[in-house]
This record gives C-alpha cells, sequence and structure tokens, in this order.
C-alpha cells in the first residue's frame, strides 16, 4: 500500500485546523498544520512536499494571495494544486486572481471538504 497523501493546511484560526485534521485523516490523508503562511513556506523551503495545500485567504501578515505569489516561485513546490478556502464574498472578489485547482467555503463541513478533496486522493 503506497504511503497516505500530504495535505498542508493553512490557516489562523486553531478550530479550522483541528477540525480539517480530523475530517482529512478520516479520509486517508496525513495532515501538516500550520498557522501562518509564513510557516507554511518556510515548511516548504525546507523541503515539505505536500500533494495538496489547503489555504485560507484571509490571514494576517502574509495572506493566501501572497502566499500564493511565493509558492509559484519556489521550484519544487510551484506545481502543488491548491485548494482556497474562505468565505464565498472573499472567494468571489479574489478567485481570479489565486489561480488555484479548487475552492472550499467556510464553515467547513465533513461533506464539502470530502469534495474539495476528493480527486486529489
Amino acid at each position: 500500500m503506497s504511503e497516505a497523501p500530504l495535505l498542508l493546511v493553512v490557516d489562523d484560526d486553531p478550530s479550522v485546523l483541528l477540525l480539517v485534521d480530523v475530517l482529512a485523516e478520516k479520509m486517508g490523508f496525513r495532515v501538516k498544520a500550520v498557522s501562518s503562511g509564513l510557516q507554511a513556506l518556510e515548511q516548504l523551503r525546507d523541503g515539505l512536499q505536500p500533494h495538496v495545500i489547503l489555504l485560507d485567504i484571509m490571514m494576517e501578515r502574509i495572506d493566501g494571495l501572497t502566499f500564493m505569489n511565493h509558492l509559484r516561485e519556489m521550484p519544487n513546490v510551484e506545481s502543488t494544486p491548491v485548494v482556497a478556502m474562505s468565505t464565498a464574498a472573499v472567494l468571489e472578489r479574489y478567485g481570479e486572481q489565486l489561480k488555484v485547482s479548487g475552492t472550499l467555503l467556510k464553515p467547513i463541513t465533513q461533506a464539502t471538504l470530502t469534495e474539495a478533496l476528493k480527486r486529489f486522493r
């Protein structure tokens, strides 16, 4: 059996990190949760190779758009699929600029998370 795909979750809300961790592990993912875009970029620079990234768009210091700009300049991970998560209004506002593989509306449920991540398993 091959190793479970690694999901990198980036969100500044601890309750979202916990929820996604529990639900995604049930779906068969290994989960690495970080609470800022800066932490996520450091992990990626240090060699973390996630199968998919679940990215909150509205965060302090480094928001989702800034994170995506940095990610696309990192040769080992620039093509990693990213699923953007936020409210409908935020996703509508930034959707085109983000160039992501998918979106996930908050609040997150098991059904919406499953739908957003099913093609990356």
